[in-house]
């Protein structure tokens, strides 16, 4: 994945796992949002994931499963941090980030040993983000959809 911050440079089966994530942790809000399923969509589309590939994608059915579906990205700690910013501003662009998705990054990062403290800095990030976002739809006197 590019990010503006830093290129980080994956396999198709990481780019998988960020897809599958993002598909569980959307899953898991009862109130699945179109700016979560468009977030998801983009993505998929930066990733230039193949159809063939995407057709029989699964995703995470419970917590156990989350281990086998991080394998790819267990000891890389700069893809680890990235998929859980990741998974905080999919969760975020709604602006109603449920209790139930808090739980599911905080096992995710967990699982990856991202410890509390880098875990509050994503999330104090992923909040000056959004912010950022805000301020440049009113300056640009942007509606949602072009933002």
């Amino acid at each position: 994945m590019y990010n503006f911050y830093n290129p980080i440079e994956l396999t198709e089966a990481q780019k998988l796992v960020y897809i599958r994530l993002l598909i569980y942790l959307t899953k898991s809000d009862s109130d699945i949002d179109v700016m979560e399923k468009q977030f998801i969509k983009n993505m998929i589309l930066r990733f230039q994931l193949p159809l063939t590939t995407l057709q029989n994608l699964s995703y995470p059915q419970s917590i156990d499963d989350l281990y086998d579906t991080v394998k790819p990205i267990m000891h890389n700690r700069k893809i680890a941090i990235d998929v859980l910013h990741c998974l905080r501003f999919s969760a975020s662009v709604d602006s109603a980030i449920n209790e139930n998705e808090v739980k599911i990054i905080n096992n995710i990062a967990r699982i990856l040993e991202i410890d509390d403290d880098t875990m509050l800095v994503i999330n104090n990030f992923v909040f000056d983000e959004l912010l950022f976002l805000k301020q440049a739809c009113i300056a640009l006197e942007a509606d949602e959809v072009r933002c």
